[in-house]
């Protein structure tokens, strides 16, 4: 694997990292001193505000983040592409460049984030980074791939696409992605899991159930019902948490 990462290195590199992500480096103010990236949810876009269009990442999150140094990383990972061990190098890869780009040290605070697809990324990734990952935050995440896999026409697709390159059956693939099927490989560090209320797409029953055996396998799980919102909704409140869970696990 290592020799992957020397020789990708051409591709991805201080140089040439912003035709990979979006961040909101124009609206840093000196240094930064912890990162926040983004998965994208499924089709490219995000509930928490990121696009795949290659733009600055503007917005209020963006600028809250930044005011408190905090650098908001919007991966470029792909309309489909669910969280898996290529994924996860690409995205290493990534941050390394940044972490070039401004000087940061090799222990650089990390926290993983997302929204749906992105939630999966986002769970997943800690897992798999081979960075200083400290926290979690993601909102009405899939947890369970293959129970999500005809919750709506386009997922089957995305999932047959993502998991093509596996030399595995379908049904492997899914679990090797699955937060649900690999809680115990999740580190311990803190999560937060927002849910929304009437989600069509992954119930909130099974997110509540993937938290409590995340807190069954001692790890610091803060959860929120979002009560009324469908997929990819925010409550004001719940909203404002998600900001303050991220730049206080980057303080």
């Amino acid at each position: 694997m290592n020799v992957f990462f020397e020789n990708d290195r051409k591709y991805i590199n201080k140089d040439n990292f912003d035709f990979y992500c979006n961040t909101n480096g124009h609206l840093l103010k000196g240094t930064p001193r912890g990162i926040a990236v983004e998965f994208p949810g499924l089709g490219g876009g995000s509930c928490l505000g990121g696009t795949m269009d290659m733009v600055p990442y503007g917005g209020d999150y963006a600028e809250r983040l930044a005011n408190a140094g905090i650098l908001l990383v919007y991966m470029f990972s792909g309309p489909w592409n669910w969280m898996n061990r290529g994924t996860s190098r690409f995205t290493d890869l990534v941050l390394d460049a940044i972490r070039e780009k401004y000087g940061l040290p090799g222990d650089v605070p990390v926290v993983a984030t997302g929204g749906s697809m992105g939630g999966l990324a986002g769970l997943m990734y800690p897992a798999l980074s081979r960075h200083n990952i400290t926290a979690c935050a993601v909102t009405c995440p899939c947890v369970n791939p293959a129970n999500a896999l005809f919750a709506d026409r386009v997922i089957p697709r995305s999932f047959l696409s993502h998991l093509a390159v596996f030399d595995k059956p379908f049904e492997e693939s899914l679990k090797m992605i699955s937060p649900a099927d690999n809680v115990s490989s999740l580190p311990d560090i803190p999560y937060l899991v927002l849910c929304d209320g009437d989600d069509e797409l992954f119930p909130c029953g099974e997110l509540e159930r993937f938290a409590e055996t995340l807190r069954e396998n001692g790890r610091d799980v803060e959860f929120i019902i979002m009560n009324g919102c469908r997929h990819g909704g925010f409550t004001p409140d719940a909203r404002e948490r998600f900001t303050g869970f991220v730049i206080e696990k980057l303080s």
